[in-house]
C-alpha cells in the first residue's frame, strides 16, 4: 500500500470523507480556497494551527493527518455505567434497578424524577440541636449499660445458645 504524505492526507479526507470541494473545506475553516489549494500540493508545509485546527474541527486523529497512523479519528472517551457502579461497591440489584431506570421512556423517566423531587421537598431537614455538644451531655442523656463483668463480680453469667 502506498503511504500518502500529509499533503495527500489533507486531500483525501477534503474529497473522500467529507466530500467537500476546496472552496467548501476553506469556509468550514475560516481561510481562503487558495490556502487549501496550496495545503494539498506535495511538498507545502502544513503549519501546526492548521494541524490542529483541521483535527479539533473534524475530530481527527493528529498521528493519522501528520504520519498515516490509523485511526483516522480520535476515539471518543467511553464511560460504562457497570463499571462505574461497581468501582463504588453496587450490587447485582442496584446494577438491574439503573439499568431498568435509564431503559424506560425518557418522559416517564421525567416522570419519576418529578415525583422524587417533589418527596424530597417535603422532607424538612434534621436541625440537630438535640444532639449533646460534648461525650459527658450524650452520657447524662444515655447512661451507658453496665458490663457484665462489673455487674456479676467479674465472672460471665451469660447463658450459652444451645
Amino acid at each position: 500500500m502506498i503511504k500518502l504524505t500529509i499533503n495527500e492526507r489533507i486531500k483525501f479526507f477534503r474529497k473522500e470523507i467529507l466530500h467537500f470541494n476546496q472552496r467548501q473545506l476553506a469556509n468550514e475553516l475560516g481561510m481562503a480556497q487558495t490556502g487549501i489549494s496550496g495545503l494539498e500540493q506535495n511538498g507545502r508545509t502544513v503549519t501546526d494551527l492548521f494541524i490542529n485546527t483541521l483535527c479539533l474541527k473534524y475530530n481527527l486523529s493528529e498521528a493519522w493527518l501528520r504520519d498515516g497512523i490509523e485511526p483516522m479519528y480520535m476515539e471518543a472517551p467511553t464511560f460504562s455505567l457497570d463499571q462505574f457502579a461497581r468501582e463504588r461497591g453496587a450490587s447485582e440489584l442496584e446494577l438491574q434497578i439503573l439499568k431498568a431506570y435509564f431503559s424506560l421512556d425518557p418522559d416517564i423517566r421525567k416522570a419519576v424524577i418529578e415525583h422524587f423531587r417533589s418527596q424530597f421537598a417535603t422532607v424538612k431537614p434534621h436541625d440537630f440541636s438535640d444532639i449533646p455538644d460534648t461525650p459527658e451531655e450524650f452520657e447524662k442523656m444515655y447512661p451507658p449499660i453496665e458490663d457484665d463483668e462489673e455487674k456479676y463480680g467479674g465472672e460471665d453469667h451469660r447463658i450459652a445458645a444451645g
